[in-house]
Order: structure tokens, then C-alpha cells, then sequence
């Protein structure tokens, strides 16, 4: 039942459509930063004169103009007049998830359905939930009680006064003495097998040999990781030194899009929207298009940068360290995935496990088939994000904590490119 309830939280933000499975979302995070695009021009000339606002014939309620046209009266007539309503569109799909909930459950979520903006009446009058509007839930969990003012607690929040939400102690244990536990010396945690590469197994140790056969090596070893890729790409070897080339750009990639008042970053915003729209028209979109941004960062922004008409101011910074765009975001998206992978706790390296295996897939098939799409999307979106060679997590960890600090300073963020998630 929790997990049916906060799957209706998470539908208020957003609603989706339908699909199968987790892998059928696999094509919707590969990104061909060398496609075709339209010239932007005209197609920023094509998205106005589509998308014109409508002309209401008047500015506001309070200054109606001097002229008001024939067709627009009409129109207020005909709705004046009507006793129908417009109907949402989540409003069938809502009421379903409500109705998959138990009666006890209206108590926490009507009160935040009714200071929702613009919820449906229909929704708002169903059985059970019309009668909690201004209503504190009657059952609130044990370690809830007794708190001041809690009854001032925002209704966005009653959620958290679900006795199910907490494991209650039971009677026989109230009265047995708090027990504290004594600080004992870090244990190294196994991590499932997805994200093992973050455990700090040992090294081997190499054997040592007699000191007549190393004077035979007449050839000095060579540290490959300080030597740098020649043609970086998805698949090739990414040394440490293609790691530090692309952390040495971080500071001016910002720079570049802050300076002039955030002309460029606001430019970059506008290609972002123009990106989104030209893939809803490919038929290439997620219903969150923002998903791949989380999994591909970089090689998005390279995309958004080509859309803002800034991909020759780009190249220009990038260029410095050997790369053109490409080679840049091939590198930092594999970087930032081996950064993640480090920067994981047990917790993250369980819950992708669990995404991987499938886990929540019984819970996800009991939602209606509208919203089942976004879930599966979110849930490949997660895997994805942290799915990265072992080799590529060895060459990020000489540069973890310089990365980290750049990140902190940035936001987590590259620009419009989000690291930290």
C-alpha cells in the first residue's frame, strides 16, 4: 500500500503514457551529436508562427479595451451559458490511482488534494476525500504524537503521519531499556553485484624479483594512464589523463556561459527548448525529456550548444585540451558516470540493483497503463546514469575530489548539464 500511495504523490508533479519494459527505453538515451539538424533560423521562424498565443481581445479584466471583436463575444457567451466543465487530463487517471487506495489511506491525501492549483472538481468531490477538506487525519503514527503545532503541518506533508510509513514498536518492547550502540571500527560493506567496482578490494601485490633480472630491463615502463587517447569516443581506452584534460575545461565551460550577464546561458536555455521541441517532432522525446540529460549530461549539451548557435564558441574552449566538442562529451559523460559510481554509497548501489533486477516491476503493473511508461523510463534513466566500465572508475579516482569540488562550487551542475543527482 506505501508504495501505491507515494506513486500518487509523484503523479501530481507529472503523467505519462504507455510501455512495456525498462529495455525498450534503451534507444531513447543514445545520442547522435553529428545528426542532421534543421537551420535553426528558420525553424525558430516555424515554432512562432505555430505557437502564436491567442488573441483574448481585451488585456485584462480590469482594462478591457475599446474594441471587442464579434467572434471572441461569441465565445464568452457560449461558455457563460454552458453548465459544462472543462475536463483535465489526468482526471480519469488520478481518480483510477485513488480508487486503488484504501479508505484509510483519503485521511492523508485528501487534505493536499484539495490546495492543489486547479484540481479537478471531480476529484475533489469523490466520496471520502470531499470530507477531509481543512481536516487533520485522526490517525497519526505513535512517534508523530505529542509534537507541537503539529496540527500546522502542511497537508503537502500528512503523509508522514501514517502509522505505516514507521515501524511502531510493539507493547512488549516499551518497557525494555534503550540500548546504545558502542562505536565499533568501519566494516567494508559488500555491495550487490551491480556497482561492485566502488569496493576498495586490496590491490595485489606484485612479487618482488632478484635484483640481476631487473638490471636486464633495458626498457623503462611506461605509465599508459598519463598518456592521453587519441581519438576519444564511447568505446575507446579512457586514460587519467583524458579525465584531468576534461576537468582542466570545467571552470571555463561556466565561465564562458556566465559572462555577459548570462548572454550565453540564456541562449543556452532557448536551444534546450528548441532541442525538446525538434525531438517531440521526431518522435524521439520521453515524456520526461530531462532523463537524458541525467544519463548523457554532456553529450546533451553539446546538442543544446549546436541548437543555441554557440557550437563554434565551444569548440574554441574545448580545443585547448585536444578535443573537439565530441571528444569532450564522449569523455565527460564517461567521467561523470565513474565519478557517480565512486561518490555511491551501499544505499545507491542497492537501489540500482534493484532497478536492474526488476524489482519494483510488480508494483509499477499495478498502476494504469498510462503511467506505467514514465516509470519504466525513470527506472532505466537510473541504471543507465551509473552504468560505466571498471577501467573508465580507475581513471576518474585520481580526480575524484577535484571533481567534487568543482561541482560543489557549480551547483552540480555544467551549465544546463546536471552532475550531481
Amino acid at each position: 500500500m506505501k508504495k501505491i500511495f507515494f506513486y500518487i504523490f509523484a503523479f501530481i508533479i507529472g503523467t505519462s503514457e504507455v510501455a512495456a519494459k525498462v529495455s525498450d527505453y534503451d534507444k531513447y538515451f543514445k545520442v547522435d551529436m553529428k545528426m542532421e539538424l534543421p537551420d535553426i533560423r528558420e525553424y525558430i521562424k516555424k515554432i512562432d508562427s505555430k505557437y502564436k498565443l491567442y488573441n483574448k481581445g481585451y488585456y485584462s479584466r480590469f482594462q478591457m479595451g475599446n474594441q471587442f471583436k464579434k467572434e471572441f463575444a461569441q465565445t464568452i457567451r457560449y461558455y457563460g451559458q454552458s453548465e459544462g466543465r472543462l475536463k483535465n487530463s489526468y482526471e480519469d487517471e488520478l481518480i483510477e490511482m485513488i480508487g486503488l487506495l484504501p479508505k484509510e489511506a483519503y485521511q492523508y491525501i485528501g487534505p493536499m488534494l484539495h490546495e492543489v492549483p486547479g484540481m479537478s472538481e471531480k476529484v475533489l468531490n469523490l466520496p471520502g476525500i470531499k470530507e477531509t477538506k481543512n481536516k487533520f487525519p485522526e490517525k497519526v503514527a505513535e512517534r508523530m504524537k505529542g509534537i507541537e503545532n503539529i496540527e500546522y503541518l502542511s497537508p503537502f506533508l500528512y503523509f508522514l503521519l501514517m502509522p505505516e510509513i514507521w515501524d511502531e514498536k510493539k507493547p512488549s518492547d516499551l518497557d525494555v531499556p534503550k540500548k546504545y550502540q558502542v562505536k565499533k571500527s568501519r566494516i567494508n560493506i559488500e555491495i550487490p553485484d551491480y556497482l561492485r567496482e566502488k569496493a576498495k578490494l586490496p590491490l595485489p601485490v606484485s612479487s618482488k624479483k632478484p635484483t640481476s633480472e631487473i638490471k636486464k630491463q633495458s626498457v623503462p615502463l611506461i605509465n599508459m594512464q598519463n598518456i592521453r587517447t587519441l581519438k576519444p569516443s564511447l568505446t575507446s581506452k579512457m586514460t587519467s589523463a583524458d579525465v584531468g584534460a576534461f576537468v582542466n575545461t570545467i571552470d571555463e565551460i561556466i565561465e564562458f556561459g556566465m559572462k555577459d550577464d548570462m548572454k550565453n546561458y540564456s541562449k543556452l536555455i532557448l536551444g534546450e527548448t528548441l532541442l525538446d521541441m525538434w525531438e517531440q517532432e521526431q518522435g524521439t522525446a520521453l515524456p520526461q525529456n530531462a532523463l537524458k540529460d541525467i544519463v548523457n549530461p554532456c553529450q546533451r549539451l553539446v546538442l543544446k550548444m549546436r541548437f543555441a548557435g554557440l557550437y563554434n564558441e565551444f569548440t574554441s574552449i574545448v580545443i585547448k585540451e585536444g578535443f573537439s566538442p565530441e571528444e569532450w562529451a564522449y569523455t565527460c559523460d564517461r567521467s561523470i558516470k565513474g565519478f557517480r559510481v565512486l561518490e555511491a554509497n551501499p544505499s545507491i548501489a542497492h537501489a540500482v540493483s534493484y532497478h536492474r533486477r526488476g524489482y519494483y516491476d510488480k508494483y509499477i503493473k499495478q498502476l494504469p497503463k498510462k503511467w506505467q511508461d514514465e516509470m519504466y523510463a525513470t527506472e532505466a534513466a537510473i541504471i543507465k546514469m551509473y552504468a560505466v566500465l571498471k577501467e573508465d572508475i580507475e581513471a576518474v579516482e585520481p580526480h575524484q575530489k577535484e571533481i567534487y569540488k568543482k561541482m560543489l562550487k557549480n551547483r552540480g551542475l555544467i551549465l544546463t548539464a546536471p552532475i550531481f543527482y
